[in-house]
């Protein structure tokens, strides 16, 4: 009976032993619960630093009640049959209307009514009309395939400013071409200016 109770005890201690050198067992005694703020299931975000730069359609809005002018940009998915020219991925030749009526958006999130958002290119006689159907959509907006700069140029009527934009491949060209347009197509001096990168943060 005596030697029986000490098989068993041996076999205790015999089984103890084992698990002891056994790796799964250690792993299994020292592991605990997953922490649940991992976010395991969450992949990581990794951006090429070499990849062309995606498509993107800046325009200039302006809201005529305050005369303030905003960069509205628009990044334009390219077709998997797309390649890039210069590290720049192209841009669609037509740009649906859509478009440039969400870019409005910008504007009128801020300025409370729809009528004071326009296109910053105006038309001439915009000052005794100022209103949307005078400003030109497509002469608002840049393309980031052709141009990495957006510039406006505009004269004072009164209180109200009176615009014109153009597209440039540096701050400096973009303004230049800007005040061009404003003072050809105004018949006006265009001394304030702005400019903005059309592929911006």
């Amino acid at each position: 009976m005596r030697s029986d109770w000490r098989t068993r005890v041996w076999l205790f201690a015999a089984l103890g032993l084992l698990l002891s050198h056994n790796p799964l067992s250690r792993w299994a005694v020292n592991a605990g619960p997953i922490a649940s703020d991992l976010h395991l299931d969450v992949p990581p975000v990794i951006a090429d630093s070499q990849a062309p730069a995606g498509c993107t359609v800046t325009y200039m809005i302006a809201d005529t009640a305050n005369n303030d002018l905003f960069a509205a940009r628009m990044r334009i998915a390219s077709a998997e049959t797309d390649a890039a020219l210069n590290n720049r991925m192209p841009c669609p030749r037509e740009v649906p209307t859509r478009i440039g009526l969400r870019a409005l958006d910008t504007c009128m999130s801020r300025a409370g009514e729809s009528k004071f958002c326009v296109f910053t290119d105006m038309s001439r006689g915009f000052e005794r009309e100022p209103d949307i159907h005078n400003t030109s959509e497509q002469a608002s907006r840049c393309a980031s395939d052709m141009f990495s700069d957006i510039g406006a140029a505009c004269w004072m009527s009164d209180r109200l400013s009176v615009c014109d934009v153009a597209c440039g491949n540096s701050p400096a060209e973009a303004l230049a071409r800007a005040r061009t347009r404003c003072e050809e197509k105004q018949q006006h001096s265009c001394p304030i200016t702005a400019t903005v990168p059309v592929s911006g943060p």
